[in-house]
């Protein structure tokens, strides 16, 4: 039995919500009841595939630490070996403090138990439970040093953790036996992949500098500051999507509060500015002066701020293209060679936080007449606010917890007939 699951961000706790615990409680137990009796079901091994963005380094305050602020070159994802900050930290330094603040947060180590009761009650069973890691664009940091490596591998209690320190995690796989192709789906993305996996990308960048930074700096406002519930909604921002609502976002949160407005806005257009002055981002011109502006564009807020004003500036053919660009998996699934040379059937992506199941085409495979080859996206283990489709021209947002992973199943487990099941779940904590 082949279990799928992506986009869990856990974090080291210094920014937005992740999934409660509780969670993978509900998720272990799904998985056994899956499973039932082994020896009907047949089921002798749970290969749990993490598909990606699963430990999120990039979402952390930790960038931030006053002894990296102020520097023409502070330490990014994007720096070379020898840039280090005051307290002479680089790149490898901060990856490790990182990594160790996620492993050791309570919440992520409650997780942890769980998996392990999972796999020490299929033990019982004569059920092996084994966990696989696919890396995606919040976790890549981790592929890059042998020691965060061994780190996340011993976490997950992984039988072969030293391996790791030699070996890095694969970013795609074909798993025979349940003719399916994964890959976190990163590398469709403009954004967050820029043609090599172990390098940075402009959605590590928007994450630190804008993202992360913009509840930073409200609080260090002395009027507003003095507002913790206002900062702990605004370290939410990162749980938007699209992106390109998080300006419309923002003002949501401004309507239920006011007189915070205007200085709400100055604080956001002004990390704007700075962010689109920073060299590493300044490169990207490369994708055009037009995609560029318009995303410059999308992220600004002014006074009178409305859902009409950004669907204008999301007309943008440019701007168009590169959202398209990033939401058109199932054009890229089903171009993949594997799935196009008849290796598989199904492609697995993650990436995108909103699950899918797309019918592909139907192909003849001998020694079968025909096969339905279908995409799969795992969704996300995550909050997500999105824009509420009817608010007579206001920005209102409903945010909900989403928790998604897809099972498949060798021809002699479970029915023979059965080969996928896909699940999903929300848990909402409304107003």
């Amino acid at each position: 039995m082949l279990v799928f699951l992506s986009d869990v961000h856990l974090t080291d706790g210094s920014s937005g919500t992740t999934i409660d615990p509780r969670a993978f409680r509900k998720f272990c137990q799904s998985l056994k009841n899956i499973v039932g009796d082994a020896r009907q079901s047949n089921i002798k091994k749970i290969e749990i595939v993490l598909l990606g963005d699963i430990f999120d380094l990039i979402r952390s305050d930790f960038w931030l630490r006053p002894e990296n602020e102020g520097l023409s070159q502070p330490v990014r994802p994007w720096s070379a070996p020898n840039i280090t900050d005051r307290s002479g930290w680089n790149l490898q330094a901060y990856t490790e403090a990182i990594v160790d603040k996620i492993i050791t947060h309570p919440r992520n180590i409650e997780i942890a138990g769980y998996l392990e009761e999972l796999r020490t009650e299929c033990l019982g069973e004569d059920v092996e439970v084994q966990l696989s890691y696919l890396i995606g664009n919040h976790d890549w940091l981790i592929n890059r040093y042998p020691s965060a490596r061994q780190r996340i591998a011993d976490f997950l209690g992984m039988s072969d953790s030293k391996f790791y320190t030699e070996n890095r995690f694969p970013y795609e796989r074909i798993f025979e036996g349940y003719w399916c192709l994964a890959r976190h789906g990163d590398c469709y993305d403009r954004i967050n992949y820029e043609g090599e996996r172990d390098g940075s990308s402009l959605g590590d960048a928007i994450v630190i500098d804008l993202l992360t930074r913009f509840p930073e700096e409200v609080k260090n406002d002395p009027t507003l500051g003095r507002d913790a519930d206002l900062v702990n909604k605004l370290k939410e921002i990162d749980n938007v999507r699209p992106l390109f609502d998080i300006p419309a976002w923002i003002q949501s949160i401004c309507n239920l509060r006011p007189g915070i407005e205007r200085k709400v806005h100055e604080i956001w257009n002004s990390l704007v500015d700075q962010f689109f002055k920073i060299p590493f981002v300044k490169k990207h011109d490369r994708f055009g002066p037009d995609v560029i502006d318009c995303l410059e564009m999308a992220m600004r807020l002014s006074s009178g701020f409305s859902f009409t004003k950004l669907k204008e500036i999301l007309s943008s053919r440019a701007l168009r293209f590169l959202v398209q660009q990033t939401e058109n998996f199932r054009k890229f699934a089903y171009q993949e060679a594997a799935l196009r040379n008849n290796e598989v059937r199904y492609v697995v992506y993650g990436h995108t936080h909103t699950s899918a199941q797309v019918p592909l085409d139907i192909a003849a495979i001998p020694p079968h007449t025909s096969v339905e080859r279908i995409y799969f996206n795992t969704g996300t283990w995550r909050k997500v606010f999105e824009a509420a489709s009817f608010g007579g021209g206001k920005c209102a947002f409903i945010g909900w917890h989403v928790m998604t992973f897809v099972v498949f199943y060798r021809e002699e487990e479970k029915e023979r007939a059965r080969n996928y099941e896909v699940w999903s779940a929300s848990l909402g904590y409304g107003q």
